[in-house]
């Protein structure tokens, strides 16, 4: 049965992210300035980005388990992801140096997928060599016993700690986001995360709660400079955030009534529409703005309208198409 918590998921994540980038541009600011005046805002985005990881590690750990006893060709799974994200990526990359969102060597490090551990990083796509990076571990700490799983993930995660020692440079974010794709491996073969235990409900709301309050605490002391603090929050915000995509996917998937219920299932479609299309949005989220731009800039009492209203439908809208016709190309090469 499909499990819906992670469609909300990824929709919810994705929308909140790029929501943070329109910030950008309703306020005509230097592309991530925004973000950095805002630390709070940050610290979600990290959240949201851990939890696409999460999700990613916990749904590929349940399919694909490699080993001894396993059938899965690591190479077949290689091709997958290859397929199913590299055109993407360098079509994006390509996109956005034309458009002068990044730079030549930003735009080359990223695509070398060398960004994680040197500078300059390219904007927003940053994040797409750190998932890569994710699954070509997949095979190696995705094992057939949950000891393997667990043994595997340490030697790796022990082997990017000394990289991260060794190159002083690598991204903080990578060692974060790598740490909970193990979590969501490892959890595959032995937690469901749905808390079904006495207080289980009880301990979702409290870590909700632990996280709003940490936020607030973090943007009023000035507590978010401290790297630590930061990713301490991010790593709760990971949980809180997909203990509240339960509660939206019982509330909309849970039981629906397709008659009585219509507004439900309207719902539960855009969701699902826009998860699937997450990806693309992601990638290409910055160009479609770039051209919202290009075709109107009013003021900024306008702007929000104007490009939530207007500019944001139309590039979900779109990307979903990329994706599905994207999907279509790629299901007749495999």
């Amino acid at each position: 049965m499909r499990d819906y918590r992670f469609d909300v998921a990824r929709a919810t994540c994705m929308i909140y992210v790029i929501f943070v980038h329109l910030y950008d541009y309703v306020y005509n600011v230097k592309v991530g300035t925004a973000i950095v005046d805002i630390p709070a805002l940050a610290t979600i985005v990290d959240a949201c980005l851990g939890l696409f990881t999460f999700s990613s590690g916990y749904l590929l750990g349940s399919k694909y388990i490699f080993g001894n006893q396993s059938h899965v060709n690591v190479w077949d799974f290689y091709k997958k992801r290859i397929l199913r994200i590299i055109p993407l990526f360098v079509l994006s990359a390509v996109v956005l140096w034309l458009i002068g969102l990044n730079g030549t060597r930003q735009t080359l490090n990223g695509l070398l997928c060398i960004s994680p551990f040197v500078t300059p990083r390219p904007k927003t796509l940053w994040y797409i060599p750190v998932i890569l990076i994710c699954y070509a571990i997949t095979p190696i700490i995705s094992r057939d016993s949950l000891k393997s799983k667990i043994r595997n993930c340490l030697i790796v995660y022990a082997m990017l700690l000394v990289i991260n020692r060794l190159i002083p440079s690598t991204d903080i974010r990578l060692l974060f986001n790598v740490f909970f794709y193990m979590i969501g491996v490892i959890s595959s073969s032995c937690v469901d995360w749905k808390m079904n235990f006495r207080y289980g409900k009880l301990l979702q709301v409290l870590i909700i709660l632990v996280f709003i309050i940490f936020v607030c605490i973090g943007q009023v002391n000035d507590n978010f400079h401290l790297k630590l603090y930061r990713r301490i929050v991010g790593g709760v915000g990971v949980f809180a955030w997909l203990f509240l995509c339960e509660y939206i996917s019982n509330m909309f998937f849970g039981s629906v009534n397709y008659m009585k219920d219509r507004w439900k299932t309207q719902v539960c479609r855009l969701i699902s529409y826009i998860s699937y299309a997450s990806m693309a949005c992601y990638m290409f989220h910055r160009l479609f703005f770039w051209m919202g731009e290009q075709v109107c800039n009013p003021s900024e009492a306008w702007a929000w309208l104007y490009m939530g209203g207007l500019v944001f439908p139309v590039m979900l809208v779109l990307s979903y198409y990329i994706q599905k016709r994207y999907d279509v190309l790629v299901k007749k090469i495999e």
